[in-house]
C-alpha cells in the first residue's frame, strides 16, 4: 500500500498491511547520525519509507524579521510571529523568549489585521517549517505545482499549524496568556477565535487552488507532566469551541483532525474527542499517557500516534523491545495506530540503534 492509502485505511479503524510510520528528531540527532552512517542530506523518513509528507501553514502576524545579534554559538532575532528570541546554533533546545509584541489589548487591536489570509504577497502554506526564520513562502500558484508533485508521490499529506493557545502565547507571552485565561478571558477568546478564522480561511483559499491536505496537524500543548496547564472548565469554555468549529470545517472538507499536545491531558480528552478530534499525538509516556489505556477508553472514536518512550531508546534493548511490543500489539488492533516517538528522538540514540528499533517496529506493526 502507498502511504496515503495506508493512513486513510488505519484512520477508518480498519487494519492495513502494517501500522503507519512517522517520527521527529532533534537537530543534533541528525548531525550525529550523519557522522554514524546516514547519508548526508537523506531524511530518516525517506530512508525508512515513512508514510507522510508535510506542509506548513504560516499563521503568524507576518511581522518583519530581523537578525538583532549573531554570535558564534547563538542568534537573537525578531520573529514574524511576534516575539524576540535567542536560538542556539547547531544543537537542539527551546527558544529563549526575550520579548512578545502583543502586550496590551491596544497592541492586539493594532496588529490583528495582519492575521488575514491575504496579508502579504505570498501563500500562507509552504514546504518549509514555520519554525524556520527568514523564509519566504511560495505564491499560491507555485504552491499549486508543489502540491501536485507531492500528491503524485502517494504519501499522506499533513498540514501543520499552531493551535489557538500556541499561536496566542507566541505573540503575547506564555505566562501572560495563562494568566489572562483567568483575568481577561474575553480577550483570550477573541485571540483564539481570530486564529481559527485564519486557519479556516487559509484552508478555504487553498481549496480554491486544488490544495487539500489529507490531515491538519494542530500543534497546541495543553498539558505538563502533572496534568493540564489550566482547568477543564477553562478549556471547555474558551478552547473547546475553537476545536469544535475547526473540526466541523475539517470533517466537511474530508480532512482528518490531528492534534499534538505534550503532557498529561487525560482530563481534557472527553471534551477534545467530543469536539471532533480524530488523532492524538504524541502521548508522552513520562507524563503518564499510555496508548493501551487510551485505546480501551477511546478506541472507537480516536486514533493514536506515538507513545513509544524516547527515554528508553538509548537504554537496555530488552526493555526497549518490550516497550515496542507491548504497546504496538495492543494499539494496532483494528487499525487506528501510527508509530511515533512520544516526543522527538534524542541525540543519545545512535543510528545503529534507531535502525534496529525501526526493524522491531515494522515486525510488531505488520498485520497478519
Amino acid at each position: 500500500m502507498q502511504g496515503r492509502d495506508r493512513i486513510r485505511t488505519l484512520l477508518a479503524h480498519t487494519e492495513a498491511d502494517r501500522i503507519g510510520l512517522w517520527d521527529a528528531y532533534w537537530e543534533d540527532t541528525l548531525i550525529h547520525w550523519e557522522q554514524q552512517g546516514l547519508t548526508p542530506g537523506t531524511s530518516p523518513t525517506t530512508y525508512f519509507d515513512m508514510d507522510f509528507e508535510n506542509l506548513y501553514m504560516d499563521a503568524s502576524l507576518r511581522l518583519p524579521e530581523r537578525l538583532l545579534e549573531d554570535h558564534p554559538e547563538y542568534t537573537i532575532r525578531e520573529d514574524k510571529h511576534g516575539f524576540v528570541a535567542k536560538q542556539w546554533k547547531g544543537r537542539s533546545g527551546a527558544l529563549g523568549y526575550l520579548q512578545h509584541n502583543v502586550q496590551t489589548e491596544q497592541d492586539w487591536q493594532q496588529l490583528r489585521e495582519r492575521l488575514d489570509v491575504n496579508f502579504g504577497d505570498t501563500a500562507r502554506i509552504g514546504l518549509e517549517s514555520y519554525f524556520t526564520p527568514f523564509h519566504t513562502f511560495p505564491t499560491w500558484e507555485e504552491l499549486q505545482v508543489q502540491f501536485a508533485a507531492m500528491r503524485a508521490r502517494g504519501k499522506y499529506i499533513l498540514l501543520h499549524v499552531y493551535g489557538p493557545i500556541e499561536a496566542t502565547w507566541r505573540k503575547h507571552g506564555f505566562e501572560d496568556t495563562l494568566m489572562n485565561l483567568a483575568l481577561n478571558p474575553n480577550w483570550m477568546r477573541e485571540m483564539f477565535e481570530t486564529h481559527i478564522d485564519l486557519v479556516i480561511g487559509t484552508l478555504q483559499k487553498a481549496q480554491a487552488y486544488g490544495i487539500v491536505p489529507d490531515g491538519l496537524f494542530l500543534v497546541d500543548d495543553r498539558g505538563i507532566n502533572t496534568g493540564p496547564m489550566f482547568s477543564p472548565r477553562t478549556h471547555r469554555e474558551l478552547v473547546t469551541p475553537c476545536d469544535r468549529r475547526l473540526a466541523e470545517y475539517l470533517h466537511g472538507a474530508g480532512i482528518h483532525f490531528f492534534m499534538h499536545s505534550d503532557g498529561d491531558i487525560r482530563r481534557l480528552l472527553p471534551d477534545m474527542v467530543g469536539a471532533g478530534l480524530q488523532v492524538l499525538q504524541p502521548m508522552e509516556a513520562k507524563a503518564g499517557m499510555d496508548v493501551r489505556q487510551l485505546k480501551q477508553e477511546y478506541g472507537r472514536d480516536l486514533s493514536f500516534m506515538g507513545n513509544i518512550n524516547a527515554t528508553l531508546m538509548h537504554g537496555d534493548l530488552a526493555i526497549l523491545e518490550a516497550e515496542i511490543r507491548d504497546k504496538i500489539t495492543v494499539a494496532r488492533a483494528g487499525g487506528g495506530y501510527i508509530y511515533h516517538s512520544d516526543h522527538s528522538v534524542p541525540p543519545t540514540v545512535t543510528w545503529e540503534r534507531y535502525r534496529w528499533m525501526m526493524e522491531r517496529i515494522r515486525y510488531y506493526g505488520t498485520y497478519d
